[in-house]
């Protein structure tokens, strides 16, 4: 018969090994900046465009607001972030180091942790159905190619010539920008994880769309779905699909305008 001892140490060790380990902690940055963007002279807010960029490792925010910043932590559109209205307005230069290299999905989830922590960040999700547009590979597949080259993503609009040039740019990106045009959530479904390079003329296709009397000769202001839809077919062998689907909302319930600085 086993002794009371025995069976205690045998119980304990038992108890021991089917406890879980301790979760492991969330990725957080090695080093991180974050402040208020400073106003240009005269006191006037600074003329420059917001600006995120990505490498291995880092990600740095300028001349940003809260609400970009959250999308971009939670990997979400314009229409899915909701809250206090100064989101949109204040701007401010962020920037992080993560402690080595890191995917961008690593750098999402540190992002979130130091929004958390330098605006006191608290927010819930909810479930919404929205009438959204999903990208998705046209026909005969994307036709798109990869950057041969190193350094910062750029997206650069010449509205003279009414071209855009996009350089080292992820498909997240895109989506970003297709959003804002369509005023419409856009899902990526394309399945393309790269960086890729795209001079678009865009003059072709409002021409083209004139020919076919879709202008703005035709009728008072130029479809941007239809125009869109042609360039992301013929350049990108890409296409858009109407869908109604269910989106994660996030709800900002708190957050402190003026954040902790370095």
């Amino acid at each position: 018969m086993l002794s009371a001892g025995f069976a205690l140490m045998v119980f304990a060790a038992a108890a021991a090994f089917g406890q879980s380990a301790d979760p492991a902690p969330a990725p957080a940055f090695d080093v991180a900046s974050v402040k208020a963007s400073q106003p240009g002279t005269g006191g006037e807010p600074r003329r420059m465009r917001e600006n995120i960029q990505v490498s291995p490792g880092t990600v740095t925010m300028r001349n940003v607001n809260l609400k970009a910043c959250i999308r971009w932590a939670w990997h979400v559109t314009e229409y899915q972030v909701s809250g206090p209205a100064w989101l949109d307005s204040e701007r401010y230069e962020i920037a992080g180091k993560a402690p080595g290299p890191a995917t961008e999905d690593q750098l999402r989830v540190m992002t979130q942790g130091l929004l958390q922590e330098r605006f006191k960040l608290a927010l819930h999700r909810q479930v919404k159905d929205f009438s959204v547009y999903v990208l998705v590979p046209g026909k005969n597949g994307p036709k798109v190619q990869e950057s041969k080259t190193e350094g910062d993503s750029s997206i650069d609009v010449n509205q003279r010539q009414m071209s855009v040039s996009i350089q080292r740019t992820p498909v997240s990106q895109l989506i970003d920008m297709l959003s804002n045009v369509l005023r419409t959530p856009v899902v990526d479904m394309t399945g393309l994880k790269g960086r890729y390079d795209v001079n678009l003329n865009v003059a072709k296709y409002v021409a083209d769309l004139a020919a076919q009397g879709k202008s703005l000769e035709a009728t008072p202001i130029m479809d941007p779905v239809a125009l869109v839809s042609m360039i992301l077919q013929e350049e990108l062998g890409l296409k858009l699909e109407p869908k109604k689907m269910p989106l994660d909302l996030l709800i900002v319930d708190h957050a402190e305008k003026v954040p902790v600085e370095n």
